[in-house]
């Protein structure tokens, strides 16, 4: 895949905001994680890099999204602090992480290229995970729907309550191979 695919700088003039100055570690793991993702053999998934509210690190997420449905299923981001990383599931729309190993979360320390490393590999595991959309029929002719990891059964999100009978759903839709 192109690495200009992936982790794309946002411009903060779009904002009215002043444009980063990113510094050379920065760049240098920025170089270094699209360099890697360029071997990626994933589906495609939204990607930025910038900076959280605080700017207090580089940050880098990816976001899964049910296309059909226009619906954001969860966020993966790394923040790069120079010496360290901190990345996992992203818990808010400001980046925080859930800091929870069952989410992936990990702390990683080394050099800019150790971590662009580890970084690349746990967002290609994260990216490479299939993802389904479960739907059982509710009342009024709509659904109750679930997102999930299909490998594990994780829930990245649902809609309505799930039947607690055990029943199947009633359609299975591969969002992500």
């Amino acid at each position: 895949m192109d690495v200009s695919n992936w982790f794309p700088v946002e411009n903060p003039e779009d904002y009215g905001e002043e444009p980063w100055d990113f510094d050379e570690a920065e760049l240098a793991f920025l170089a270094a994680l699209r360099a890697r993702a360029a071997a990626w053999r994933v589906p495609w998934a939204s990607s930025q890099v910038g900076r959280p509210e605080d700017d207090s690190s580089l940050l880098v997420h990816v976001d899964l999204v049910d296309e059909e449905r226009g619906l954001l299923l969860g966020g993966w981001a790394v923040h790069f602090h120079g010496t360290h990383v901190r990345a996992g599931k992203a818990r808010d729309q400001l980046f925080n992480l859930h800091e929870s190993p069952e989410l992936g979360y990990f702390r990683a320390s080394g050099t800019v290229g150790e971590l662009a490393e580890r970084c690349a590999a746990w967002f290609e595991h994260v990216l490479s995970r299939p993802v389904v959309r479960l739907e059982w029929p509710s009342g009024a002719g709509t659904y109750v729907t679930r997102w999930e990891f299909a490998d594990t059964g994780e829930a990245l999100g649902a809609t309505g309550v799930i039947p607690a009978d055990g029943s199947p759903p009633a359609h299975r839709r591969t969002l992500r191979p």
